[in-house]
């Protein structure tokens, strides 16, 4: 398993990375580290636009499972089944982003590998032929975030954008939300970001660096999804 992911994740895109460094980054590590982010997340964006669709289908969708779950609380099987159909019904998968979370694992894995202990020189040897070696590495982003060491700004920038991304997509999920579910959220939305903060700093810049521009495009992705849902409502009442 080691041999896979060196050879068709970690490789590459440490490649591509030192790639985006000679050229498009001008030799600053931070940014050829957004614009990888920005590269896979854009491969990865079809199915992560599709999971967010999935999520405001579930939360439109909240107030009739509940009303299934009240009407045969007795019957945990006619239940399951009843729910189904509204699954099906509605061509709503559950589990979307369930699995967009286990493709995106070995790729966040590969980039915290890349991001946290790919500056070093010996780093260098697994380079392509065809990738011209940096004659130096300019570990400063921006030139002025050391990238191989802790960074309280970055891991504060990441929790903020965590928190903005999460309050986007709680604000759309509106009042079909349950008490319950409405509850946890609120807590969810402070709790992150702030583990966000506590692991960024337990960490080079690098991490929260790439957290920050992998939270932004998920905020792009969220406000698209959005605009989508209110084009699609006008069309809707237009027709009505």
């Amino acid at each position: 398993m080691t041999g896979i992911f060196e050879t068709f994740l970690y490789t590459p895109l440490f490649n591509l990375l030192v790639f985006f460094y000679n050229t498009a980054a001008f030799g600053d590590f931070g940014v050829a580290i957004i614009l990888l982010t920005v590269v896979i997340r854009l491969i990865l964006s079809p199915l992560s636009i599709r999971a967010l669709e999935s999520q405001k289908k579930l939360s439109a969708l909240q107030p009739r499972i509940q009303e299934i779950q009240k009407r045969f609380k007795d019957d945990p099987q006619k239940q399951t089944r009843e729910v189904m159909n509204i699954y099906k019904e509605n061509k709503t998968n559950p589990f979307s982003g369930c699995f967009l979370l286990l493709i995106q694992l070995p790729v966040l894995f590969a980039l915290y590998r890349i991001s946290v202990a790919g500056f070093g020189e010996e780093s260098l040897v697994a380079l392509y032929s065809f990738v011209d070696r940096p004659e130096s590495l300019n570990r400063l982003f921006i030139g002025f975030f050391e990238l191989t060491k802790r960074s309280i700004i970055l891991s504060v920038f990441a929790g903020a954008l965590q928190f903005l991304q999460m309050k986007l997509s709680f604000s759309k999920q509106g009042n079909v939300q349950g008490a319950g579910l409405a509850g946890l959220n609120r807590q969810m939305l402070y709790f992150m970001p702030l583990m966000i903060i506590i692991i960024s700093l337990s960490f080079p810049a690098g991490l929260p660096l790439y957290l920050m521009a992998t939270t932004a495009f998920s905020i792009l992705e969220q406000l698209y999804v959005n605009r989508n849902g209110e084009r699609d409502k006008r069309i809707d009442f237009g027709h009505g």
